[in-house]
């Protein structure tokens, strides 16, 4: 007869078999409880920052936090410098202004974006117009108007520029240089885009190097000369010309030069971001792209190979006598509406934006990025030879060109409308590869005009807040 079992295990084992999740949620709650009472005996003492900014930018983000403590020190004010991701600064922002809680004092916005937080009546947009405090502070003539034009909504200033971004062409000297040079010519010779393409085909190696980078599956190059040629996705008060005759003719001329064959194709791409991009140029597949202040120091970091052998010149013009830059990219500086104390976050704005020339020389050796502060010019930073250049004053370059660029009008709309351009040309870069130049223009011409016509569908939901005011 088998012996009868005795249960050593005791209650409280008995109990934990019977739980159905069993121990590990009990010991998760309990270090919860104890977490909970330690807060409640040790609270986290709360910040009380007399303002708070939000930047989605790191390199931004130090150098503010680094001018906080400087006016801080001066002022015994104290300003909370966030870093917040780039897609959640406009969501949240957006919500906050909804909502009338947790508004930053002070936002630095993607130019992109900036357009959808100026909809409405003037007095219910989120952000105060500067336009007053840069004229009493002898300021907005010291900015480029064009800088000022894309945060300008009916007369309202609604963010100070951050940056100009000039677009010029970075090429490689070690190769075109040599070139040109046996040939009488230098490439500041070759003023219009037809110059360029003519005088260095003989540089085309079909499949193997090309004369310049131009990505066809996104818009990217294409707003680049668009704005050149003197056109825009937008115009002044959100007027929509995406499919007016300049886009058209842009488009008509930009398509080709990708989606040509044989010794007629003259641009491609690896990529327009990514390190593909670095390696095209390193490798000489191709031998010049399209470069944003920004993007040359980017250069600098991701194509260290190419020290000493990169140069910059202005863009060639769309025709004799045209604009030789333009421009991509972009950051505003607003004040909220709501903010705590507008002065106080004037005086932070003008610390950062509009400081002292060294300040913004420590950046621009840093970023490459020009400053729209004409005072800041001054700094012996724009005016330093740069080895990675060739040698070349990159500062002073940058500058000849800042008065020229042109215009960029944003709009609540903007998205949908860069995501229909993008289509556009995916499309009509298929279009031509299929068919040739056989009715390309008239190709074009529908389906910007059918792409517009969606985006002003769009547009015509929204209240003429115009006819309101």
């Amino acid at each position: 007869m088998p012996e009868e079992s005795v249960d050593t295990a005791g209650p409280v084992r008995r109990w934990l078999d019977d739980m159905p999740l069993g121990l590990a949620p009990l010991l998760i709650a309990a270090m919860g409880l104890i977490a909970g009472l330690y807060l409640l005996v040790n609270p986290v003492g709360k910040r009380h920052a007399d303002l708070t900014m939000w930047t989605f930018g790191v390199a931004h983000s130090d150098a503010y936090k680094e001018a906080a403590e400087a006016f801080s020190a001066k002022t015994s004010r104290e300003i909370d410098v966030q870093l917040v991701n780039f897609n959640a600064v406009n969501q949240k922002l957006r919500s906050a202004l909804w909502a009338a809680v947790n508004i930053p004092d002070l936002v630095e916005i993607e130019k992109s974006a900036a357009g959808g937080f100026f909809r409405g009546p003037l007095d219910r947009v989120g952000f105060l117009d500067l336009r007053p405090y840069l004229e009493r502070d002898g300021i907005i003539g010291r900015v480029p108007a064009n800088a000022l034009a894309t945060y300008t909504d009916r007369g309202a200033v609604f963010g100070l520029p951050h940056d100009i971004h000039p677009v010029m062409l970075a090429y490689r000297a070690d190769i075109v240089d040599p070139y040109l040079a046996q040939r009488g010519l230098r490439m500041e010779d070759l003023a219009t885009w037809d110059d360029y393409f003519r005088e260095l085909r003989g540089l085309l190696i079909q499949e193997q190097r090309y004369l310049l980078q131009i990505e066809h599956g996104d818009a990217w190059a294409f707003q680049i000369f668009l704005m050149q040629r003197g056109g825009g996705i937008f115009g002044p008060r959100g007027r929509l010309r995406m499919d007016d005759d300049i886009a058209v003719e842009t488009m008509t001329w930009m398509i080709p030069l990708v989606a040509e064959t044989g010794d007629r194709k003259v641009a491609d791409s690896l990529g327009n971001f990514d390190l593909a991009f670095y390696r095209g140029l390193i490798e000489g597949f191709y031998i010049a792209a399209l470069c944003p202040d920004w993007r040359s120091s980017q250069l600098q970091t991701y194509a260290k190979d190419l020290h000493g052998k990169m140069r910059l010149v202005p863009l060639p013009a769309p025709a004799p006598g045209g604009l030789r830059t333009s421009q991509v990219g972009g950051t505003m500086l607003g004040i909220a509406r709501l903010a705590k104390d507008p002065e106080l976050a004037w005086q932070f704005a003008k610390t950062i934006y509009f400081g002292s020339p060294e300040q913004h020389g420590r950046l621009f050796r840093v970023t490459n990025i020009l400053t729209p502060d004409r005072q800041a010019w001054s700094d012996p930073a724009y005016h330093e030879a740069r080895p990675y250049w060739s040698g070349q004053v990159l500062g002073e370059q940058f500058i000849a060109l800042a008065d020229e660029v042109p215009p960029f009008y944003s709009s609540g709309f903007l998205p949908v409308a860069v995501a229909k351009l993008n289509e556009s040309i995916v499309a009509c870069y298929g279009h031509y590869r299929s068919h040739g130049a056989d009715g390309f223009e008239a190709f074009v011409r529908q389906r910007l005009k059918a792409a517009a016509d969606y985006v002003r569908r769009q547009m015509a939901r929204e209240p003429d807040w115009d006819a309101k005011e």
